[in-house]
């Protein structure tokens, strides 16, 4: 991608490689020759082509949950994510990846498709390695008054039996 030597930073190369759909940036700083900085690019590449791997984690709006929708002409709404999602894990531990969705506890109509309505976090061994907005995958408009007025009496009644 780019080559360069300067006193201060010695010779440098940026580099970039593709293997079976994934693909890896090298940067190369401080070495002292070309044939120096080649080499450490290929161990770098070398490195990461053996122990990383690619994942899919979500497709283009794939639904990860539904969830009740209050005073909604619908019960119900799915969420999912708008965009196809890729992570660079270590190799061999996507079956430990660990994925949550956070959304408001109560959800009230009307809603927008596409509308924000939380977040979704992926974590690898702790460490957040994905985090990304979850969306109404449809469009809920606000029921009837008779459906609203219930929906408010059963929240009312949920909420002061609940604490």
């Amino acid at each position: 991608m780019k080559t360069g030597w300067t006193d201060a930073a010695g010779y440098c190369l940026v580099a970039s490689a593709e293997r079976d759909g994934m693909r890896l940036v090298s940067v190369v700083m401080g070495t002292a020759s070309e044939e120096a900085r080649a080499i450490e690019t290929q161990k770098l590449m070398t490195y990461g082509f053996r122990y990383f791997e690619t994942h899919k984690l979500y497709d283009v709006n794939q639904v990860l949950t539904n969830v009740p929708v209050w005073s909604g002409d619908q019960n119900a709404v799915d969420l999912g994510i708008q965009e196809e999602v890729y992570v660079t894990i270590p190799r061999g531990q996507a079956e430990s990846m660990q994925a949550t969705v956070d959304v408001d506890e109560i959800i009230s109509a009307p809603l927008n498709n596409g509308q924000i309505m939380g977040v979704v976090n992926v974590t690898l061994d702790n460490d957040l390695i994905y985090t990304g907005d979850v969306i109404a995958m449809q469009e809920i408009a606000q029921g009837g008054i008779f459906k609203r007025f219930i929906d408010w009496i059963t929240l009312l009644f949920t909420n002061l039996f609940a604490g």
